[in-house]
């Protein structure tokens, strides 16, 4: 027996009948406060989740699936979270700190005042999202960029070797010279460029999330 506890008061908000919670489904799950700190939740689908103030902390969370979710105040510090999936996810106050995010997937979410500070972000694809918050001292070599909406972005001090930028939203983006000579580099080398992966995903109809049509 498996039980997820409230972060701050300590009372069992799950009991769950098994030994382990890898691949284990929540999609669709209501969970306010949960604390999953420390936990191993690899393969795990929190797809359509409501997650408020979620505690994610140090947990190992690879190829877990948070497609839709709306997650408010969660924290991620230092979890393992490769090739974790976020796509049209919307992300408010959420913090990323010191996480192991390398593929991890962002293409089409909504992160308002995230914190990426130190994360380890390399070949992840956040490509036509819409970022605000901070990547201080973060790792985004060889991340997919194009389209995304960074504007609202302080990337101080983040690594941006070989970011694919083509029709990203820069302008605005706390940036040192040295970066803003790589996002030259990166808008001018990847133009026009095209991928299987980029290309085989369409959102040209209304059945979007109902966050994608915020401004």
């Amino acid at each position: 027996m498996i039980e997820i506890r409230s972060r701050d008061s300590g009372a069992t908000l799950l009991s769950i009948p098994a030994d382990s919670l890898v691949g284990r489904k929540f999609r669709g799950a209501r969970l306010a406060q949960a604390d999953f700190a420390n936990m191993l939740l690899t393969q795990t689908d929190f797809g359509h989740a409501t997650l408020v103030a979620a505690n994610f902390q140090e947990s190992m969370l690879e190829e877990a699936q948070f497609c839709n979710s709306l997650l408010t105040k969660v924290r991620f510090d230092q979890a393992s979270l490769y090739a974790a999936d976020f796509t049209e996810a919307a992300l408010i106050d959420v913090s990323f700190q010191k996480a192991d995010l390398r593929e991890a997937v962002f293409r089409y979410a909504r992160l308002s005042n995230a914190n990426f500070s130190e994360a380890d972000l390399r070949g992840a694809n956040m490509s036509m999202a819409v970022i605000s918050g901070v990547f201080r001292g973060a790792n985004l070599a060889g991340a997919d960029l194009r389209g995304a909406d960074i504007r609202d972005a302080d990337l101080t001090d983040a690594v941006l070797d070989g970011v694919r930028l083509a029709n990203a939203k820069v302008v605005g983006a706390s940036l040192t010279p040295l970066q803003r000579r790589l996002v030259q580099m990166g808008k001018d080398d990847v133009a026009g460029v095209s991928t299987p992966h980029a290309s085989a995903t369409s959102h040209t109809t209304d059945s979007r999330s109902w966050w994608r049509f915020w401004r």
